[in-house]
């Protein structure tokens, strides 16, 4: 409940207000009766009287507080304010009354049936002219739907925000198991590629050890075959096993390592010289490098036993280098004899083929000078 006072008929502060509207509904006029019909809720003061009673009050304010004019006349101005006005706001209202000046606010009130609204009370002076202050003017605008919303607001922001909260903590928590899941990933690849390595260079020691016991040099000749193809995956796994990227692997360390090695195929034989020339910063993935590196082997070696038959001389030049948006290129080229029948059927179409599908790529082959032999294939930046 408000500090309304009960009883007050025939009170002082009842008959002196009761006087004192007769009085500024002569003096006021039209201005009085503007007042009275305006719907925006007002009430007057009289400052002259002893606790500056409400004097007048217009049917806007009667139907907001739910009062009579009758009930309110004689009241304390501040009589609506209740258990939940802010002690605040009271100090500025009555400060504002005492001081004779201007006043805006927000304020919690209280109606006759003890419901509460909240208000924006303008409060204001009014003078006689010659400096005296006679009246206050009081106004009041209900803005209880306004403050419920911005209340709902503040409810459903901080609402929002516990749960934006807790989800990101949520994320944040689900983002630290999967790095650590990633990261142990990275160390399981590692370990696999690294015995994946040991396993092809203990096979390929295995396919040498019983090609050297081979009488006949075409079957030894197979059994180094297979034994260059082992070791061209073995070093993919070797790659892979001390890449930063996983299942990357970069193909110019890839091209230059595979190269150097092939050289053992020359026997020393300096009629041939192997050359590499690779982009550097081009990765691939190990899927694509495994069977690439077979393909590598398997030109590189064709042009070793075929391009120069003795004593010609020249030189096997391999190149891998970006070719256009999201594609790479290796090109094994030699400035030999070129492409004869013998060496057609020797080249190993059928498995350079399969292959070169494998990894969607597309070869062209060149027989002019030597023999050029060019895989182009997707590689992601």
């Amino acid at each position: 409940m408000n500090d309304y006072q009960e009883n007050m008929a025939g009170t002082p502060e009842r008959t002196a207000s009761e006087r004192d509207i007769e009085s500024i509904r002569e003096e006021g006029g039209f201005f009085v009766e503007a007042v009275r019909v305006t719907r925006m809720p007002m009430m007057v003061t009289d400052a002259r009287l002893d606790g500056n009673p409400i004097v007048f009050a217009n049917a806007a304010f009667t139907k907001l507080s739910g009062y009579t004019v009758e009930e309110l006349v004689g009241q304390d101005p501040h009589f609506m304010n209740g258990e939940k006005t802010d002690p605040e706001a009271i100090r500025q209202y009555k400060a504002a009354i005492a001081q004779d000046r201007d006043q805006t606010l927000e304020i919690v009130q209280y109606r006759k049936d003890g419901s509460p609204f909240w208000a924006m009370l303008f409060a204001s002076p009014l003078g006689d002219g010659q400096g005296t202050v006679t009246h206050h003017f009081l106004s009041y605008l209900d803005v209880t739907r306004r403050h419920d919303a911005e209340t709902d607001l503040r409810a459903l922001t901080a609402s929002l925000e516990a749960r934006v909260a807790e989800r990101t903590r949520e994320l944040e928590a689900a983002n630290e198991r999967l790095t650590k899941l990633a990261a142990e990933r990275e160390m399981l690849m590692v370990e696999v590629n690294h015995r994946a390595k040991n396993s092809l260079a203990i096979a390929a020691s295995l396919v040498a050890l019983q090609g050297r016991r081979q009488p006949d040099k075409d079957v030894r000749a197979l059994f180094d075959a297979t034994q260059d193809r082992l070791n061209a995956m073995a070093r993919v796994h070797d790659l892979l096993s001390k890449s930063e990227h996983a299942q990357r692997v970069d193909l110019a360390t890839y091209v230059r390592d595979l190269c150097e090695s092939l050289k053992l195929v020359t026997d020393d034989d300096d009629r041939i010289r192997l050359e590499t020339h690779a982009e550097e910063g081009l990765l691939v993935e190990a899927d694509t490098a495994v069977p690439l590196g077979i393909v590598i082997t398997e030109l590189v070696l064709n042009a070793v036993k075929y391009a120069f038959p003795a004593p010609a001389s020249g030189t096997i030049v391999t190149h891998a280098q970006r070719k256009g948006p999201g594609m790479a290129e290796i090109v094994v080229q030699d400035d030999g004899a070129g492409m004869e029948s013998v060496r057609e059927g020797s080249l190993g179409f059928g498995l350079v083929k399969s292959l070169v599908q494998q990894i969607d790529g597309r070869m062209d082959i060149q027989n002019d000078g030597g023999v050029r032999v060019a895989i182009s294939f997707p590689a992601p930046a």
